[in-house]
């Protein structure tokens, strides 16, 4: 009888520490899905990340147009997203896009236009518009000219020629200043309904699918971020980019 108690109190103990095995194999494989699924979401992000003293750029790239890519005169717009772990206000001046590394280290002063690939402007298309003087200015003439006859109608064609010949050469605002608060990230995408965004304004060169485009960002402080920017890929639906919302936390298993 005691043998048969042995036996069995024997048989209960193996199936316990296999059920225990069991338990903890299934735990193990919840925990490495949610490794891969986090991977996978690093992964899905097509562009380039780097790090430049308390700045991190992330996502960094050319945003897909084409299965053409671009060509030479084109427009591109850039994505990227910057933020400031630093404890100082940190502003974003200037953005140079160069066809290759060596042009861009050849132009360490950013002065040599000759070396960019394209010029790139600051696009906010949620900035008002305002009208500019020379507006103002071409309208007041030709209204004296209608009054005063002949002796007005000089001004009133050199009114008329004015406002063709000041018409911005560029679709975005050449003078890039663009602060970033302490702790804080601006996204800069055109993606972004009226979001702004940056954009190389009469490429200098093609840029076929695949191909890379230097751009060197430049910052009021003197740091200066140098990387190879992918033209972006064709990705459809909702994109997984968890850093654009920092205070939500990942859903748990």
């Amino acid at each position: 009888m005691a043998k048969g108690i042995r036996t069995a109190t024997t048989t209960r103990r193996a199936a316990a520490i296999a059920i225990a095995g069991a338990a903890a194999a299934a735990l193990s494989a919840c925990g490495a899905g949610q490794e891969t699924q986090t991977d996978m979401k690093v992964s899905a992000i097509a562009g380039v990340n780097i790090d430049e003293g308390d700045l991190a750029l992330r996502d960094l790239q050319v945003e897909f147009d084409s299965a053409e890519g671009y060509e030479a005169g084109d427009d591109a717009a850039l994505r990227a997203w910057i933020a400031n772990e630093g404890t100082d206000e940190a502003r974003l001046t200037g953005v140079f896009a160069y066809a290759t590394e060596e042009d861009a280290l050849a132009d360490p002063d950013e002065n040599l236009a000759e070396t960019w690939a394209g010029t790139v402007t600051y696009v906010d298309p949620a900035a008002p518009d305002t009208e500019t003087p020379s507006e103002s200015a071409a309208e007041t003439p030709s209204g004296d000219a209608a009054e005063t006859g002949t002796a007005a109608e000089t001004p009133s064609g050199d009114a008329s020629e004015s406002p063709s010949a000041e018409v911005p050469a560029f679709e975005g605002d050449t003078a890039i200043d663009v602060p970033i608060a302490p702790s804080e990230y601006v996204r800069l995408d055109q993606g972004v309904e009226d979001g702004a965004y940056l954009l190389v304004e009469d490429l200098a060169i093609d840029l076929p699918v695949g191909a890379q485009l230097w751009v060197k960002f430049v910052f009021a402080d003197g740091t200066e971020a140098l990387a190879a920017l992918p033209t972006g890929q064709d990705l459809t639906g909702d994109e997984e980019r968890e850093y654009y919302e920092p205070e939500e936390e990942a859903e748990g298993h």
